[in-house]
């Protein structure tokens, strides 16, 4: 782990970004932000440097509105408050962050896949089919 930490601070040093997907999972068409931890934020707060988000939004459009589009919106940057203790910043870091893109997240106006959370008993039975 140590030398991922230090080519993160390597790359940032020779001004390039570091792009961390804190959700770790893709659900494609998913239109609300699951939530995240904010282990994905120790970086941006160890090394004092901006964060910026990136929430996609699913939006129809077309004769009758039957077409599928995505708009990506990018907000930034979010910098780490460096009067906070080292946990407490990364917690606030993903928090404002987190928040955004639920705002964000709220102009998809089409839901084209929707995900239903099953129950642990009924996913084992499909399971076993």
């Amino acid at each position: 782990m140590k030398n991922f930490l230090d080519e993160i601070e390597n790359r940032i040093n020779k001004k390039s970004s570091i792009t961390i997907y804190p959700e770790a999972h893709i659900w494609p068409y998913y239109t609300k932000i699951r939530p995240f931890k904010a282990v994905s934020f120790k970086y941006p707060v160890k090394l004092n440097k901006p964060s910026f988000c990136i929430t996609n939004t699913y939006q129809s459009y077309g004769k009758n509105n039957n077409k599928i589009k995505i708009v990506s919106y990018i907000d930034g940057p979010f910098f780490p408050n460096e009067n906070l203790p080292h946990k407490e910043a990364e917690q606030n870091l993903r928090n404002t962050i987190y928040n955004c893109m639920v705002e964000r997240s709220k102009n998809s106006n089409i839901e084209y896949i929707k995900y239903q959370k099953i129950s642990e008993e009924k996913a084992n039975n499909e399971i076993k089919i």
